[in-house]
């Protein structure tokens, strides 16, 4: 028994480095010390090429950005979310390759054996690198809209959109059920596609990869998707902007405006916002501020961040059945 627990403490001790790892050596994390690098030199470039800020931007080196109360609530999490993860909620993460291997057997059952020849090893690995990045970025903005769809789930993406500055850091500001439930998700669509490509073509294809993590996902990241949560405002154009998210555009999705609400829910691809009418292509920076208004001062506390979408998710879920009953009593 004291062993099990000494182990397990020990797991949440070195949990609590994770975030370093992650951003020292892990290509999938948002933070990975290449796209801070990168992201930094795309934001001087285009502080050098405007010669200064737009108007109401705040600079990134500004100390607000960084050691504010809302900024410190966001290492909190990283690092909190870290010791959870890999420790009491370790159980709900999904692994992907239990869902590919029944996916392939599906298949298989159906009559599939596919092979492949070494000639066409190549590209369909590429075609499979795609699939993964396409099917993952829109499992994601629709698990995102419907956090922002359904109002006892967004009790908890509240968490997310609560911050009233925006850094690195901020790409993890999620409450641990939204960690969750995006991971199931994401890693359901992972293993259905690798099940599908396995039947159809053996399992010998190799997913195209820089520094671990898919290829196409990397060069979303190395063009500035760190700065996806930074306070410079970064347009890509309009042209630009009706395909890939830029860092405006995300700024946008958390601003404290009402005319911004629920837009711009997209990862890397506008694609889905267009299709689905969420998109909002900025002219010119016309946020007042990061939140969710009067309710953002609220999260500043960590107790309210864990604790407090339960409670406000419980109260509609009551006040939703209380009103189906009333609907269904006998006038």
């Amino acid at each position: 028994m004291i062993e099990a627990i000494l182990s397990y403490l020990h797991t949440a001790g070195l949990a609590t480095l994770w975030p370093l790892h992650e951003f020292l050596s892990d290509g999938k994390s948002r933070y990975f010390w290449v796209y801070c690098i990168t992201g930094l030199a795309i934001m001087l470039c285009v502080h050098h090429v405007r010669s200064g800020r737009v108007p109401g931007e705040r600079s990134l080196f500004d100390r607000e950005v960084w050691m504010s109360p809302s900024a410190q609530n966001d290492y909190f999490i990283v690092v909190f979310s870290s010791v959870l993860r890999l420790t009491v909620l370790s159980w709900a993460f999904l692994n992907w390759k239990i869902i590919a291997a029944f996916v392939v057997s599906v298949l298989q059952a159906a009559g599939v054996h596919g092979t492949v020849n070494d000639s066409t090893a190549i590209g369909l690995g590429l075609a499979l690198t795609l699939s993964l990045f396409i099917a993952d970025d829109f499992i994601k903005w629709f698990v995102h809209y419907t956090m922002h769809r359904i109002p006892e789930l967004w009790e908890f993406h509240k968490v997310h959109h609560s911050a009233e500055e925006l850094n690195f850091a901020t790409a993890e500001r999620h409450h641990p059920l939204e960690t969750i439930l995006t991971s199931a998700a994401a890693t359901v669509v992972f293993g259905t596609v690798n099940g599908i490509f396995i039947a159809f073509f053996g399992d010998k294809l190799t997913l195209q990869t820089v520094f671990g993590a898919n290829i196409f996902m990397v060069v979303f990241n190395v063009c500035g998707g760190v700065l996806r949560h930074s306070p410079v405002w970064i347009s890509f154009g309009p042209r630009v902007e009706r395909w890939v998210i830029s860092p405006a555009m995300h700024q946008i999705h958390h601003s404290s405006a009402e005319h911004h609400f629920d837009k711009n829910m997209g990862v890397s691809l506008a694609i889905w916002d267009r299709m689905f009418g969420t998109l909002y292509i900025p002219k010119e920076r016309d946020i007042p501020s990061f939140g969710i208004g009067a309710e953002t001062t609220e999260f500043r506390s960590l107790f309210v961040i864990y604790l407090g979408p339960f409670a406000k998710a419980w109260q509609l879920v009551k006040s939703r059945f209380a009103g189906t009953v009333r609907q269904e009593l006998p006038t």
